[in-house]
């Protein structure tokens, strides 16, 4: 019999060409983990488990070390996910939802090559499809586990990538902490949406801030990569509109050694008026920012005004409690996971078997061996007694409900999409599968829900509106260290509380960041242009008359 349809030996064919890269790749490597729990209907994930490799060794795709925010926290709080929509009666009634979870680390190749995996999966016709028979001698020999999208992975730049891909083969895909502005852009992204909001609000966020405490003349730091180039995009733009001068402005690498943040540090000391320093960042670009002022003591140098790739993660400034003090940072606002914390604490090496990578993370947590596990690098570590606990220095994934609320958006599409194409059956049915990619697209970006006290819907850009915390980072009085929300910004509306907000400045006051002091009752100040960016910048204070 003949092949199927000419498009999908189009596909077929495209898949084998990517496949020759990645094949040969993965043959130098040790061959990656995943996490499968079995169902009708299967929704592929992407966490970074691990950190991303050195820029310097990065050609070996070499994952860092384990992660257990960002990376194990969120492959538990898949698997939470799931088995409360198997267990809801109400939700995809006689269908049996799974998740198959693959390790981004945080790196594009990685991601793409482990996507692949995924589009191989959602290729593979499905048993019992009526789109194939018997004596169909093209029909594929791979295992069908029917995958129909894919949520994730963290950054922004790995979202891109892979999304460039996944569209290709119309395979939709729900964000849960990429907020890049261009992923709003249909033309460009049309198999994308998120739970989390678009850039462009949380540039606005910093441009409010920073009106708020009248600081006209800044510095500002980006990543080297999508998130902080658009991000950094929209801020230079909203701060030319509101006179704010730029005095040095920088981008730096997530994963660059540290001669890079050090001269990112020194470059940004040469203008002695600029104290506040603007981070549209990631997580790893702060932390090692920090790094590199502990190195050149100036740890009371600057402020740091970061976006929400720092937000309140712990893993930012472990060790840099002091050099972060005084520090503002954005923080997407969402509900704690109170379920997430009972259900993790009782995890437990010797009975969670369903999590690849927990084995390894719990020896890194807590440093200490287990019989038979070789992933540590240190080989003379302690054996594990069996009283550990993770309870200890425990913080919660800053995007766990977003994580919960993008699977749970790819079950309510599902849903819908059951109920009108099965018309009144429950379970799948002859209609539905193979799932039609373009119409589950359809129905994802017009799901509304109700999810942690919240309303879960998307706009024609596949976003959900803005709303922030403004975090401080603070020593508390017994003397630990830990984030304080200290405002708010929703829709619009920016409040700060002053009486919460503490500065690492002399008096704990708020840092001057202007270009020039006040001028003298019978002065005005003198504005040129087109010293940074067109901007317009105080310069001087010239007497009256002159």
């Amino acid at each position: 019999m003949a092949c199927m349809a000419w498009w999908r030996a189009v596909i077929a064919g495209m898949v084998a060409l990517l496949l020759v890269a990645a094949d040969a790749q993965a043959m130098k490597q040790k061959r990656r983990k995943t996490a499968l729990m079995s169902g009708d209907i299967l929704i592929g994930a992407l966490f970074s488990v691990h950190h991303q490799p050195k820029k310097k060794t990065a050609f070996t795709l070499t994952c860092g070390k384990i992660r257990e925010q960002y990376g194990i926290q969120r492959v538990e709080a898949a698997f939470l996910a799931i088995d409360n929509i198997n267990a809801d009666p109400d939700l995809l009634p006689n269908i049996t939802l799974g998740v198959e979870i693959r390790d981004s680390c945080w790196y594009s190749s990685i991601a793409l090559e482990q996507s692949i995996e995924f589009i191989r999966d959602a290729l593979a016709t499905p048993e019992g499809s009526s789109n194939s028979t018997e004596n169909d001698s093209c029909k594929s020999t791979a295992t069908s586990k029917n995958l129909v999208g894919v949520v994730g992975p963290g950054s922004s730049d790995v979202t891109i990538q892979v999304q460039n891909l996944m569209q290709l083969f119309q395979i939709p895909q729900v964000g849960y902490s990429a907020t890049s502005l261009d992923l709003s852009d249909k033309s460009r992204f049309s198999y994308f949406m998120r739970v989390v909001p678009s850039d462009y609000y949380q540039a606005q966020v910093m441009i409010d801030i920073v009106r708020h405490y009248n600081w006209t003349y800044v510095s500002a730091v980006h990543t080297d990569g999508n998130y902080g180039q658009s991000g950094m995009t929209a801020f230079r733009e909203l701060a030319e509109q509101s006179n704010i001068c730029i005095a040095k402005e920088d981008s730096v690498l997530s994963n660059a050694e540290d001669e890079a943040f050090d001269k990112v540090i020194q470059q940004l000391q040469e203008d002695q008026r600029a104290n506040v320093v603007v981070c549209f960042c990631e997580g790893m670009t702060v932390r090692n920012l920090l790094m590199a002022a502990q190195r050149n003591n100036v740890t009371s140098r600057f402020l740091f005004l970061g976006s929400d790739g720092w937000a309140d993660r712990s893993d930012v400034v472990a060790g840099l409690e002091e050099t972060a003090v005084g520090g503002l940072s954005i923080k997407i606002q969402s509900s704690y996971v109170e379920q997430f914390d009972d259900y993790y604490f009782k995890l437990h090496p010797d009975t969670n078997t369903r999590n690849p990578w927990f084995k390894e993370f719990w020896q890194s947590r807590f440093n200490c061996s287990l019989p038979g596990i070789q992933e540590s690098d240190d080989m003379n570590l302690p054996p594990c007694l069996g009283s550990e606990s993770l309870r200890k220095g425990y913080k919660q994934d800053t995007k766990m409900a977003f994580v919960m609320k993008a699977i749970y958006t790819m079950a309510w599409g599902l849903h819908n999409m059951q109920r009108d194409l099965c018309h009144g059956m429950s379970g799948l049915c002859n209609a539905m599968v193979p799932i039609n990619g373009s119409l589950y697209r359809d129905y994802l970006m017009n799901v509304t829900f109700s999810s942690m006290n919240e309303t879960v819907s998307f706009d024609s850009h596949g976003d959900p509106p803005g709303r922030y915390n403004i975090m401080n980072y603070q020593r508390l009085e017994n003397g630990s260290f830990d984030y304080v929300r200290v405002g708010t910004w929703d829709n619009g509306s920016l409040i700060v509380h002053e009486d919460k907000v503490v500065f690492n400045f002399p008096d704990r006051q708020p840092p001057t960041s202007v270009c020039s002091v006040p001028c003298n009752y019978d002065q005005y100040k003198r504005n040129v242009k087109a010293i940074f960016g067109g901007a317009k910048l105080t310069l001087s204070c010239t007497k009256a008359g002159l």
